[in-house]
């Protein structure tokens, strides 16, 4: 406080003498620049800019958020038809061949291969490969498990198979891929996920 009085006497000496010249002090320009981001948290508020596109990571999605141009010309002829089933693979006809079945669950994913009688040749699944808790869910475990699978068919003479996958499972793909990795030969690869049209019944509005 009594700074402040003392620069107040000093001004008003100075309003009072007439004719004084008052040097002017040269002044520097300074210009402000951002605040840089000092914690996690202060990143967090300021957002992070992502480079380039974003890819989905959830295995049997990617590319989903993206539309591709698909050419429908001549597409009957890709199509199975009835000639299909009676196709040989192997020596085997196609409707003859042993069936994989790949449930890719969120949490697990379970393998089981039958023939064409619906007889069960071999079953396995991710925790009976070793893996517990949350690695379930992973997509090397998924692969593991095909490949277990395939090393069961191959010690049993099969080589040939088809593959009905059925869920969006982390382990939706690297099932079949660790089945092709233990030499087993994939002939078609069917989707039996189920679609529901309009669902379950929504929940009654909650009135307050």
């Amino acid at each position: 406080m009594a700074a402040l009085r003392k620069l107040g006497m000093e001004l008003g000496k100075l309003s009072l003498v007439k004719n004084s010249l008052i040097p002017l002090q040269p002044c520097r320009s300074f210009q402000t620049s951002f605040r840089l981001a000092d914690s996690i948290r202060d990143n967090h508020r300021q957002g992070t800019k992502l480079g380039g596109v974003q890819l989905e990571t959830m295995e049997g999605t990617t590319g989903a958020g993206i539309q591709t141009s698909v050419n429908m010309n001549s597409i009957e002829a890709r199509l199975p038809t009835a000639e299909t089933l009676k196709t040989q693979f192997d020596g085997i006809p196609y409707n003859e061949l042993p069936i994989v079945y790949v449930k890719a669950t969120k949490n697990n994913t379970l393998v089981t291969v039958m023939d064409n009688k619906n007889e069960v040749i071999t079953y396995t699944s991710c925790r009976m490969e070793g893996f517990k808790n949350a690695r379930k869910k992973t997509t090397i475990a998924g692969q593991t498990t095909g490949v277990a699978a395939g090393q069961r068919l191959v010690r049993r003479g099969i080589r040939t198979v088809r593959v009905q996958v059925k869920g969006i499972g982390p382990g939706r793909m690297t099932s079949i891929k660790g089945l092709t990795v233990a030499g087993v030969r994939v002939v078609s690869i069917t989707d039996h996920t189920p679609l529901a049209e309009l669902g379950p019944r929504p929940r009654k509005i909650r009135r307050i």
